[in-house]
């Protein structure tokens, strides 16, 4: 396994952990104040999207989504010509982008003292996305290996 294979490994490992295991709840109007950490064993829901909510607090999960976007990012540099890969990794990364968008505009709302409640939380659905486009991705590496 090359060093590259293991870095996309490490980033979506840490995308996952970031984005749905390990939370860091805060607010940062009209200053920065922690609220908690939030630790689960399992990542559940798979699935959450809330247009307004009771919870007026932003979390990390950007972080996480970011580290998805850098792997997908590593693996297209991989794949450019490949037809079947490269847009299961764009939508990929459009997905993630999207998450990112979406918690940018919660920080900004709360910056500007609008906020509330809305999320995006995604994380396991990114991460069974990056499985499936990662064992794909890994067929075409020991394919393109043995071809001429």
């Amino acid at each position: 396994m090359s060093t590259k294979q293991k870095l996309i490994q490490l980033l979506a490992a840490l995308g996952l952990i970031f984005s749905s295991l390990l939370r860091i709840n805060f607010n940062i109007n009209p200053n920065f104040e922690f609220q908690q950490i939030w630790l689960r064993v399992l990542p559940f829901p798979i699935f959450d999207y809330a247009d307004q909510s009771h919870d007026l607090y932003l979390s990390s999960t950007i972080i996480g989504y970011l580290f998805y976007v850098l792997s997908g990012f590593i693996m297209l540099k991989e794949i450019k010509t490949d037809r079947l890969l490269f847009p299961l990794i764009s939508g990929f990364l459009i997905l993630s982008s999207y998450a990112i968008y979406v918690e940018t505009t919660s920080i900004l709302q709360d910056m500007h003292s609008v906020y509330k409640g809305q999320y995006m939380r995604i994380g396991p659905t990114l991460f069974i996305i990056f499985l499936w486009v990662y064992s794909k991705f890994q067929k075409m590496i020991v394919n393109r290996i043995y071809t001429f």
